[in-house]
């Protein structure tokens, strides 16, 4: 019980996000409907990592390894910290409601739509997945200078800030799986859901507020770097989105 508190302190900020993301989606899908696809997302987010991080792995992020410096605080499983694989949920989330914005639809409408018309969705949802790792991925890498901690690292490098060109391979990977998943389970019943102009609005919230901390992080910590590079990719974004909203 200490230590399951002590992780709902320590990252009370991944708990919130999850919970954001999962009410955001039963506004889509329904309660229980949501709840089984973020279940269903951290068992595949945790066994591609897992795949990776175990000695000897490399599919689908390359290899890396998380390093024990935070099991007095928080809860582990296995190789893995409890709250790593939560965040791929909420974060499919944000990419897939963002992507579903593209064509002025909401979530539900999204997963609602016939697979040809849904795969415009579905590929535009896993380059945002990527994108928003692009963002994360490189000041995660430096916890040890920040809040979150050392919890992990690549042994031979990475090309990008530190962090391998694979593991952005394998967010690809995962995001496929996650969200491909989500669109075969179906809905809890036709009327389930409320597609609602807040629909969009949360999810643009949750990207754009991890958006924003990371960025944050990366001045704070003075990696002008890697701000930069979010700052790019936040503006190829944004201009995305206007050129979207003008077409439509």
């Amino acid at each position: 019980m200490h230590l399951f508190l002590s992780t709902l302190h320590f990252r009370w900020y991944v708990f919130f996000f999850w919970g954001v993301g999962l009410l955001t989606l039963a506004r889509a899908v329904g309660f229980s409907g949501a709840l089984l696809r973020f279940l269903l997302a951290y068992g595949i987010a945790y066994f591609c990592e897992w795949s990776s991080a175990r000695p000897g792995g490399w599919f689908p992020f390359g290899h890396y390894r998380y390093l024990p410096t935070t099991t007095s605080k928080e809860i582990w499983i296995g190789i893995l910290p409890l709250m790593d694989s939560l965040s791929f949920a909420f974060l499919a989330v944000g990419s897939l409601g963002v992507s579903a914005l593209f064509e002025g639809r909401s979530l539900r409408e999204s997963l609602l739509l016939p697979w040809r018309d849904f795969s415009r969705v579905l590929a535009r949802g896993i380059l945002l997945f990527v994108m928003i790792d692009m963002v994360i991925d490189p000041v995660a890498l430096r916890g040890n200078r920040w809040f979150l901690g050392q919890i992990y690292d690549y042994p031979d490098g990475g090309s990008y800030f530190g962090v391998t060109l694979s593991n952005f391979a394998g967010w690809a990977v995962t995001g496929f799986f996650i969200m491909t998943l989500w669109r075969l389970l179906p809905l809890a019943s036709p009327g389930a859901g409320r597609p609602d102009r807040l629909d969009p609005a949360l999810s643009v919230a949750i990207y754009g507020t991890v958006y924003l901390f990371n960025l944050s992080i990366a001045i704070f910590l003075k990696e002008w770097g890697i701000a930069g590079a979010d700052l790019l990719l936040g503006g190829i974004l944004a201009g995305a989105l206007l050129v979207g909203a003008r077409k439509a």
